[in-house]
């Protein structure tokens, strides 16, 4: 199936170049970095209608457009109903001068929107040439089966690198029993497995980063030993550790190609370089056994993190919000609350303000959580 999309192992990413790891690169640095990335072999971009990029990358490509593969996404502010549907496939490919689009991917779940008549929607942006193909993106296990049982998404998009293997893990046993192939995304880690990042990262207000829950606590410090590893395999290899967390994603069973996005002419082609390293099985193993272990070790500091945080007062704001996300990402990701609790709580969140009477809201929030879990574990 993944042989009618024309990929490469390696896919440019556009995320960043819409400005959210800082300031928005202007259009035509933005076009030299996709033309550097064609340069370098990359035939496969990935963008979205909400990044931003969809109309810098179709110029960019507009050379060689038959010669690469477009992938962009729809469903991240506005649902999944027919209508939107239809109308946001026509705005990317008008957005991105060209006809049709070689493979449209779901971004997030609308639980208002059947599964069946998203994937007949598809179905029809299929037969009249605007699409090739389909993938689905940040969707919750359930919704993920459903799709691939109902339809013939040819791919799932998915977080996946050596410091965030959930979402692999978790697709895992969908891949012995449905014909799909994994785009695995943020494959350094944001830039954590880089070698760049220090144990205190100081990030621009504009940049996600600044609130995720990676660069925290016991997160950052077990990704920073990870890098460290990788630091040393690197070293034995003549490489840089972005490329050995690179090399070793691909070499993961059931990945059909990773996105690199660096805006940084110099990293990208040190992330492309990574295609060159053979990381044979034995490298592999001993990242893979370094993995494991580094993990049940994470899990174990972040239990006893998760109770000191869960019953603390909320005195700071600014923290409080910050403790809560590292919270609720970890509940999520390890199933201690369902799926759809965790977002209407993050969307809770969203919604309160930096003051003083956001305080007693945020503790409001973490007793939910408390309450989720005594649940649970009940």
């Amino acid at each position: 199936m993944l042989s009618k999309i024309p990929l490469s192992k390696l896919g440019y990413g556009c995320y960043a170049l819409g400005g959210a790891y800082g300031k928005k690169i202007d259009v035509s640095r933005a076009i030299k970095l996709i033309r550097l990335a064609y340069d370098l072999g990359i035939r496969f971009f990935d963008t979205a209608d909400q990044y931003g990029t969809e109309e810098v990358l179709g110029k960019a490509i507009r050379p060689f457009r038959s010669r690469v593969a477009i992938a962009t996404k729809v469903g991240a502010e506005s649902g999944l109903d027919r209508k939107h549907i239809l109308a946001s496939c026509d705005a990317s490919l008008k957005r991105l001068h060209t006809d049709y689009i070689d493979l449209y991917q779901i971004h997030y779940d609308d639980p208002a929107a059947g599964v069946a008549e998203v994937v007949e929607t598809l179905e029809i942006l299929k037969s009249q040439g605007k699409i090739r193909s389909y993938g689905v993106g940040h969707l919750p296990l359930d919704k993920t089966l459903q799709y691939l049982e109902l339809g013939q998404p040819q791919t799932v998009l998915a977080e996946m690198n050596a410091v965030a293997l959930d979402r692999y893990r978790e697709l895992w046993p969908l891949l012995q029993s449905h014909d799909f192939g994994i785009i695995a995304f943020s494959v350094t880690g944001r830039g954590l497995l880089t070698g760049k990042i220090s144990s205190a990262p100081q990030f621009a207000g504009s940049d996600i980063r600044r609130l995720d829950p990676l660069f925290k606590r016991s997160k950052l410090a077990s990704g920073l030993r990870i890098k460290d590893k990788l630091v040393e395999i690197g070293r034995q290899l003549n490489a840089t550790p972005a490329q050995v967390a690179i090399a070793w994603v691909l070499s993961q069973p059931g990945v059909a190609a990773a996105l690199t996005g660096p805006i940084n002419p110099e990293h990208l082609r040190e992330n492309c370089a990574a295609l060159d390293l053979n990381l044979d099985s034995g490298w592999q193993q001993e990242i893979s056994l370094y993995l494991r272990r580094e993990g049940e070790l994470m899990q174990a500091r972040i239990a006893q993190e998760l109770q000191a945080i869960i019953h603390a007062p909320v005195t700071d704001g600014k923290q409080g919000r910050e403790d809560f996300i590292y919270v609720l990402e970890h509940c999520i990701e390890n199933g201690l609350i369902p799926y759809e609790t965790g977002v209407d709580l993050f969307s809770e969140l969203l919604q309160l303000r930096d003051s003083t009477a956001s305080l007693e809201s945020l503790q409001i929030l973490m007793a939910k959580v408390r309450e989720q879990i005594s649940r649970r574990d009940a």
